[in-house]
């Protein structure tokens, strides 16, 4: 369902879960320009990149008490606190993703219910879909199993997803909008090479230099990389417009191999000349999952604008002068 009434963000208290995190100092940087009353909540590490207008809250969301402070008299919750990996931690550690990242999102619903909360948006994952080589729609996302190397976080999601709609269809009590987002990259991205997905990864060894250049996996596998600030206008679309409960993928809709943005990458790093390793025997994840975005381009008006080509450069700038230090 649509509200037809686009109504304005300012003074409106919005709390962003690990609003420390990649999605979380991006959407707060926005939220302080609609000027809107925004708090953030963090957990192991003080914000490195702290957003003027936000407060901050130390939390552990895992914790009642501490979810019933935070959302106390908020009007919006933007939920992108979750535990986060690498392939190679998602394959490591798969039970931390389902086991810490259920209860902590279950515990912020609960306590915004019990606050009488309006709505929230829960940032979810391309996860939950099983492997098809057709368009994914938001309706295929509990057709079948998840692609195997994501059957835990691909359900753990989908379980967060279904409570969502306990609140919000069967409850009746706040408006909640799901997002399904993939290989999502840009500034104050995770760059930590334990941690970091493949677009980060594959930036930092071109910046700084790697040689040989190893790539994980033989660089086929297709992926939709979607550009932070592309997102986080998908996310205030949602916000403003989306009532009820209701999923919406959010994606590029464009399909690239790892080697073919592999090209791009060495192009704007000007490093054409790397000589480049595919590891197979290093972990590979699905070979190819594409997102229909149709739904959200009908219903709040959703397109992604930015290149790959221009999303790649304004990381690469960033990561130059915010370089890793692990």
């Amino acid at each position: 369902m649509v509200n037809k009434e686009i109504f304005s963000l300012v003074g409106k208290k919005v709390l962003v879960t690990g609003g420390s995190g990649f999605i979380g100092t991006n959407i707060t940087q926005r939220l302080v320009k609609e000027n809107a009353i925004v708090s953030a909540t963090y957990h192991s590490k003080e914000p490195r990149f702290p957003v003027n207008g936000v407060s901050y809250i130390h939390a552990d969301l895992i914790n009642k008490e501490d979810c019933q402070l935070v959302t106390k008299d908020i009007d919006y919750i933007i939920m992108t606190a979750a535990f986060v990996s690498g392939a190679q931690g998602m394959l490591a550690n798969p039970m931390q993703l389902v086991t810490d990242t259920v209860i902590l999102n279950l515990r912020v619903l609960e306590a915004a219910y019990l606050n009488g909360v309006k709505k929230c948006i829960y940032i979810s994952s391309g996860m939950v879909y099983p492997f098809k080589k057709e368009l994914l729609k938001e309706e295929d996302g509990f057709t079948e199993d998840p692609f195997e190397k994501y059957f835990t976080g691909g359900w753990s999601r989908r379980f967060i997803e279904v409570v969502c709609r306990m609140y919000a269809e069967k409850l009746k009590a706040m408006d909640i909008t799901v997002l399904r987002i993939d290989n999502l990259y840009g500034p104050y991205d995770n760059f930590e090479q334990k941690k970091s997905h493949v677009m980060p990864a594959l930036i930092r060894k071109t910046v700084e230099r790697m040689n040989p250049f190893e790539v994980w996996g033989d660089g086929n596998d297709y992926k939709d990389f979607i550009y932070i600030d592309d997102l986080i206008e998908g996310i205030i679309l949602a916000l403003k417009k989306a009532k009820g409960y209701e999923v919406f993928n959010l994606a590029s809709g464009k399909n690239v191999t790892i080697k073919e943005a592999l090209k791009i990458i060495l192009r704007c790093g000007n490093y054409e000349d790397a000589e480049i390793i595919y590891n197979t025997d290093m972990p590979m994840m699905i070979p190819y999952k594409r997102l229909s975005v149709e739904k959200a381009e009908r219903i709040l008006g959703f397109k992604a604008s930015t290149s790959l080509e221009d999303g790649i450069k304004k990381t690469m700038d960033w990561y130059r002068k915010n370089p890793a230090s692990d």
